[in-house]
């Protein structure tokens, strides 16, 4: 009698607790955009509220409900997230491709503008960039989108010298097929797995980015976002008291939970589609 063999999942036990948890964050940040216009950003209580009934996390030195701002940041975050590592994603394709299959000096030269933002450190360049470029929600979105392309180039380029060596390949190659189509017709299959954990990792640094960034007192200041939150609380010595408790902790849990559900994701996929990492976990 022949058993068969398990199919193997995409995500696992961890990719499925990820996937969970940002679903949820996900909903938070849904029911955020059904919220007014004016939640989170006008006055609703006293300065420095503790929290109460109609009021679970207090209001900040403005008297604007902290709950609210903590809703309305999740679809600010995850928007930006989103919205980054689409781009960065495609961009990283376009760029990883053309240095795969395009002629030598193309290749050489993507490469080599990919390792001179790879030496400049990231989150230095994106503050500088955003405290003369402006703080706008696609400001930021662009110039991390640009930031963080030259690691997923440099991998999905690898990617496509992999597939690029394929027998088959290579004879459709010899018989004059042209090399765009060739990648876009058989080699998608073997390179558009690398693009999910790319995605996810790119969504992840984002979020700490920007937090950062907003952390720093560089953020929008007209949105509220979890790092807007934190320069609040920052400036105003919130953590001499105890409304750090719900002022700063909400906020700071809220980045961090996020980022740990998109990890185990991009771990969880990146060891079931990366041969390397399989074959180290066996």
């Amino acid at each position: 009698m022949l058993l068969k063999a398990p199919r193997r999942k995409l995500l696992g036990r961890q990719g499925l607790i990820g996937c969970g948890g940002l679903l949820a964050v996900a909903a938070v940040a849904l029911y955020g955009l059904a919220l007014p216009e004016e939640a989170g950003r006008e006055r609703v209580a006293e300065p420095y509220a503790a929290p109460r009934a109609g009021l679970p996390l207090g209001s900040d030195d403005l008297g604007r409900d902290l709950l609210d701002q903590l809703i309305v940041g999740a679809g600010t975050s995850l928007s930006l997230a989103f919205i980054v590592a689409v781009a960065t994603t495609l961009l990283a394709a376009v760029i990883g491709g053309a240095a795969g299959i395009g002629p030598r000096w193309l290749s050489v030269t993507l490469m080599r503008g990919a390792d001179v933002l790879l030496i400049l450190p990231e989150l230095i360049l994106y503050i500088l960039a955003a405290a003369f470029l402006g703080q706008s929600f696609g400001v930021r979105a662009a110039i991390l989108a640009l930031i963080l392309w030259p690691v997923p180039a440099r991998v999905l380029r690898a990617g496509v010298l992999t597939a690029w060596s394929r027998g088959h390949l290579e004879v459709s190659r010899a018989m004059g097929a042209p090399a765009w189509w060739l990648l876009a017709r058989h080699g998608t299959y073997l390179i558009g797995p690398l693009l999910i954990p790319v995605f996810v990792r790119t969504a992840k640094v984002a979020i700490v980015y920007d937090a950062t960034l907003s952390f720093l007192g560089l953020g929008d200041p007209t949105s509220p976002s979890w790092g807007t939150t934190l320069y609040w609380v920052q400036t105003n010595g919130v953590f001499l008291s105890d409304a750090w408790l719900w002022w700063a902790l909400p906020p700071g849990a809220a980045i961090m939970f996020t980022v740990l559900c998109l990890a185990l994701i991009g771990v969880a996929v990146e060891e079931r589609l990366n041969p390397a990492l399989r074959e180290a976990a066996r």
